[in-house]
């Protein structure tokens, strides 16, 4: 399968994006923010975005696009300026960084007013900050097949920045990466055979849509979204969510890839109307009536940003992050209480109550409003100071337990009529007026941030990084590296109703998706955020597990042991070592190493038994048929000719069962086993 060269055309001059990250932001950091920051803004400037530079401060704008003489920042910089900044005995910048800064403002683009102001104030409606604009002017046909879009978006980038993508992957590896991403281990021999030898031209499409349909998809996106969206606490939260029926709500939620807004929709209100959305209700119950934690976990899903550092002030950094974002998150939660109800755990919520202020730094109170990131606010009458609110059976759907109810039973004067809304002992209270419900709206609907946070969170599993790194900060501080791309990708995502299966099909069927790791020039090798090559992405702990369990041929039994150790043992040891998904770096620790090279759990593995892989190569006749079966079994490859020989060197000097184990041992815990590649 060869990449194809759509037809060129015609692209814009690069922004000023690179003059930005690599020189202006660091000067401005190192030499201006101590004065002109979010919290201290001397003389009312702030100087941590251009957004601000361009509101500018008491001296009007401190930046003028396209003309550095008429913009303060760079005049107040030169040496013969009356002010010069910075001020006193600071150090000033040299001729060259202020130059730098001269050249980074002659290459922005002019932006209106207006633009500015939605830029600064309106981030929910999908502008970028000012230091972002676009670069492609390129529009897909509404013909186009998405994988198509996709790659002309990234080769018109290819070819801005004077980049070669890599050639496309053999079907070998093409073949692992796909198993891995997509059901969570390596293909098995007979698999990985089973592909390399069809010969039809659609067998990569067809092997997609074969993935994509199986049980075994379900489950491995139930182990990467519950990482997602809950975290990995300690052990024992795994059988309470089994109990809860999280995983199973979640595995059920892939298998019959129902709309992600609607999963999203159901975590928050956490009402299920049937058995299978049962176990929304934990996404909020495991916190345990923290109504700040539920809003902290909520905010990366429904607005791909994280939003605890605003709880005590505006973001330092992102400015379009308000503490009152982080408050009027914390008030849909703050009536909502963990139940236990015969049909398994609930979240009640109240009906009144739930009133609260917050104090930004200059302790300046703000009542705490359903006010959201992406610019949705609730209306809802706040009782006057001084009056106290009265709970009553009228204001709920399903009232508490504890409110007042009459009953059916008959008296003299015949049947007393039951009050609207009676109590039930089964069902948390619902009120007529759930914040819950309005959150979820305000995410669920009209939101095209929950489509942006979800595309880029899927091409990041898949690509090895987000569009926007990493995944959940898509602030203006981490613009994306393809903001065209992006764009594009959350309005079909959004339009396709939300259709998960269909943007895996998709970004799974691109030829960007299929490239080879290895670069196109060993000398000048592509950045990572260009996708022009593919990135190699450590096995996650679930992976890794499952990988194992295929390479060495150690089935579980009918009773789910493994040589008489329990698969979820076995698998427990793995996440406990290999916590991490969707790091913004990875690095190996030494507990990790030392896991491999210690571990009683790992020797269980390599232990021959009937049918497993140490026993099958120990029972060949030759060293050279052990090495090239270990290959196939573990690399999914033959061997190259100078690993063979070395290999076959090592065995010769063992004896067979010794050998095959330290070989199997090696192979099993090198980077080429543990990496997505």
């Amino acid at each position: 399968m060869a990449m194809t060269c759509l037809m060129s055309l015609p692209c814009p001059v690069p922004a000023s994006d690179a003059l930005w990250k690599a020189h202006v932001e660091p000067l401005l950091k190192d030499r201006c923010l101590e004065c002109h920051n979010p919290t201290k803004a001397k003389s009312d400037l702030d100087l941590s975005s251009l957004q601000t530079m361009l509101r500018g401060g008491e001296r009007g704008p401190a930046v003028v696009p396209g003309k550095p003489d008429d913009s303060n920042l760079y005049k107040f910089l030169r040496t013969e300026a009356d002010p010069h900044m910075p001020p006193g005995s600071r150090k000033p910048l040299n001729d060259e960084e202020v130059a730098l800064i001269g050249k980074w403002i002659q290459e922005l683009p002019v932006v209106k007013a207006a633009q500015s102001s939605e830029a600064t104030n309106n981030w929910s409606s999908n502008a970028y900050p000012a230091t972002v604009r676009s670069r492609i002017a390129w529009k897909p046909d509404a013909s186009m097949a998405p994988e198509k879009v996709v790659d002309r978006f990234l080769e018109l980038a290819w070819k801005l920045d004077k980049v070669s993508s890599a050639k496309v992957a053999d079907d070998s590896t093409f073949v692992r990466r796909l198993h891995l991403d997509l059901v969570g281990r390596i293909p098995t021999t007979n698999e990985m055979r089973e592909f390399v030898s069809d010969r039809s031209r659609d067998k990569r499409t067809r092997l997609v849509d074969k993935l994509l349909s199986s049980e075994e998809y379900a489950r491995h996106m139930r182990d990467v979204f519950d990482y997602v969206l809950m975290g990995r606490p300690a052990h024992q939260w795994e059988d309470r969510r089994m109990n809860g029926k999280w995983f199973a709500f979640l595995e059920d939620a892939f298998r019959r890839n129902r709309p992600w807004n609607e999963v999203v929709r159901d975590m928050i209100v956490a009402r299920p109307e049937s058995a299978e959305d049962r176990g929304a209700v934990w996404f909020l119950y495991e916190r345990e009536n923290n109504p700040q934690a539920m809003a902290e976990a909520l905010a990366p899903v429904a607005f791909g940003v994280q939003i605890k550092c605003a709880q005590c002030h505006d973001h330092m950094v992102a400015r379009e992050i308000k503490q009152a974002h982080y408050w009027g998150m914390v008030a849909a939660f703050n009536r909502s209480k963990n139940v236990d109800t015969p049909n398994g755990p609930g979240l009640s919520e109240s009906a009144i109550g739930g009133f609260v202020s917050f104090a930004n730094l200059k302790k300046e109170s703000q009542p705490a409003i359903l006010t959201f990131f992406n610019g949705r606010k609730i209306d809802e009458t706040w009782p006057k100071e001084g009056e106290k609110e009265t709970d009553s059976p009228e204001l709920y759907l399903i009232p508490p337990p504890n409110t007042p109810k009459t009953t059916n039973a008959p008296s003299g004067d015949g049947p007393r009529r039951r009050r609207q809304g009676a109590a039930r002992a089964d069902q948390p209270a619902v009120p007529k007026f759930s914040r819950r419900a309005a959150l979820a709206d305000a995410v669920a609907r009209d939101n095209p941030l929950l489509a942006r946070a979800m595309v880029n969170r899927v091409w990041a599993m898949l690509y090895g990084r987000g569009l926007v790194h990493p995944v959940d900060l898509m602030d203006s501080k981490h613009p994306p590296s393809h903001p065209e791309l992006l764009d594009w990708l959350a309005r079909d995502f959004e339009q396709s109703g939300y259709d998960v299966k269909r943007l895996v099909r998709v970004l799974c069927s691109t030829c960007a998706y299929q490239l080879d790791s290895k670069p196109a020039s060993v000398k000048k090798p592509a950045s990572p955020d260009s996708f022009a090559q593919a990135l190699d992405k450590p096995l996650s702990a679930e992976q890794l597990f499952q990988s194992l369990l295929v390479a060495t041929g150690n089935a579980p039994d009918k009773d789910g042991a493994i040589a008489g150790r329990s698969e979820k043992e076995l698998r427990r040891a793995f996440v406990a070592q290999f916590p991490d998904l969707f790091s913004a770096e990875y690095n190996a620790s030494l507990q990790q190493a030392m896991f491999f090279s210690n571990s009683p759990l790992l020797d269980t593995l390599l232990a021959p038994r009937e049918g497993n892989l140490v026993a099958r190569l120990t029972k060949l006749p030759d060293n050279g048929a052990r090495v090239r079966e270990a290959f196939a079994a573990i690399y999914g490859r033959e061997p190259a000719r100078e690993e063979l020989r070395e290999c076959e060197k090592y065995l010769a000097a063992r004896s067979p069962e010794a050998g095959v184990r330290q070989l199997t041992w090696a192979m099993l815990t090198s980077a080429e086993f543990q990496l997505n590649h």
